[in-house]
């Protein structure tokens, strides 16, 4: 078939257009923080972020810029500081679980936490007990030393012996009494603090219903 010069150019000139409608251009910042345009991106401002654009001028693809060294830093932090309160929320969540699953009221709960104290109570007075009778013991040692000494004589070496001995069962049971003290305080903070929490529990649960 014959084309004329004419129908040639009007060929190429579709031909040309349906190109340019489906030509597609970037966009993108260099070191300096301009702005170009171009059918490709310059390898030196790779690093730079660039944008695909369509030739509706829509862009269809997004590239960001690579990070600096700091904004990584910064990065993996914020990361490392979300891990941890995901892991916070997933503890609290579990002990949560468990103290619905254990106590049934407030009531139960101050039951339970009078019944451990009063257990406790109970060792430090049998320890105190324990403490007063090594105190009379030791009084007595004394009472010797003081008789050898005021005879004038050399103290034998079992009165040396069983101070040290009664001493040092004196400061065990003080720093069991110490220890248990300690444990009754820690105890009730945390009733207390669980039974504020499954009150705050309790009443989430009703306002829901």
């Amino acid at each position: 078939m014959y084309i004329n010069k004419v129908q040639l150019l009007i060929l190429l000139t579709v031909a040309s257009l349906s190109m340019a409608a489906n030509a597609e251009y970037y966009r993108w910042i260099d070191k300096n923080g301009e702005i170009h345009y171009g059918d490709h991106v310059p390898a030196e401002d790779t690093d730079h972020g660039r944008d695909k654009i369509n030739s509706g001028g829509r862009v269809v693809e997004s590239v960001e810029r690579a990070k600096t060294a700091e904004e990584i830093k910064l990065y993996q932090e914020q990361q490392r500081i979300a891990e941890i309160e995901r892991q916070k929320a997933e503890e609290q969540a579990a002990y949560d679980r468990a103290l619905m699953a254990t106590f049934t009221s407030v009531e139960d709960m101050e039951q339970a936490r009078d019944e451990r104290i009063s257990l406790i109570e109970q060792t430090i007075e049998l320890s105190r007990s324990r403490l007063h009778k090594q105190q009379r013991e030791l009084a007595k040692l004394n009472k010797s030393r003081q008789r050898f000494i005021e005879k004038d004589q050399n103290l034998p070496p079992w009165i040396k012996r069983n101070e040290k001995q009664v001493l040092d069962q004196i400061a065990g049971i003080e720093e069991y009494i110490r220890d248990r003290e300690l444990e009754k305080e820690q105890l009730r903070q945390q009733f207390n603090l669980d039974i504020q929490r499954f009150t705050e529990l309790t009443t989430r649960s009703i306002t829901v219903r």
